[in-house]
């Protein structure tokens, strides 16, 4: 399976040509040496750390916010693939595999999942009985805690996660071929520095919604 994908890959990237650049000059060049020097919208971000070094411009910030956005709809795409394989939703898919990497040999509580998916213990409750009604997952009361529930795999929940495993290794290792390890350290700590940031924004635009919704 690996090799297939492998040389599906090298097949593409063979098929691709760059496109030939062409001669700009004179007063074309210089128009559009301009156009790009004098945006046509003031910056939509006014933190001097996140504007541009030679002037008040905010370009780099907002292909930032263009580069996260396609990165997250890769990223999903290969997360519904892994999951249409295994007979699952994507948020189901993203459940089982906290699990399995949680679990231990107890199990793990639902606001743990819930933690490291960044959403509500209502939604993982939610996704986590639908695994159970398929077999995929057992609950069982925390010993340490009579209302606490943990999680865990069932010998076919771990089956139907290990199916897929070349798939996933190649794929994952091909989303990050590019990256090295000091880089992918790096990015990791920023992206898990911004979480609660963004977080709070959204929660903050949420309280903004409701009240211009109250305003005649």
């Amino acid at each position: 399976m690996a090799n297939l994908l492998k040389n599906e890959v090298r097949g593409r990237r063979t098929a691709v040509t760059k496109r030939p650049a062409g001669p700009r000059s004179g007063v074309k060049a210089r128009r559009a040496t301009n156009h790009l020097q004098l945006p046509s919208l003031p910056p939509t971000i006014s933190r001097p750390e996140l504007l541009d070094d030679d002037g008040p411009s905010d370009r780099r910030f907002r292909q930032l916010l263009y580069d996260f956005a396609a990165l997250g709809a890769y990223l999903e795409s290969a997360r519904e693939y892994f999951a249409s394989e295994v007979g699952l939703s994507a948020p189901e898919y993203n459940c089982a595999m906290i699990i399995a990497q949680y679990q231990g040999s107890t199990g793990v509580s639902v606001s743990e999942v819930a933690k490291h998916l960044h959403t509500s213990t209502a939604f993982v409750t939610s996704v986590t009985g639908k695994l159970e009604q398929a077999g995929l997952i057992g609950k069982h009361r925390n010993p340490n805690d009579g209302r606490g529930i943990l999680l865990l795999l069932t010998k076919l929940g771990k089956t139907r996660l290990r199916e897929i495993e070349p798939q996933r290794l190649f794929i994952n290792n091909s989303l990050f071929r590019s990256i090295s390890s000091e880089d992918f350290r790096s990015f990791a700590e920023i992206a898990a520095s911004l979480i609660d940031d963004f977080a709070a924004t959204i929660d903050m635009i949420n309280v903004m919604k409701v009240e211009s919704k109250r305003r005649p």
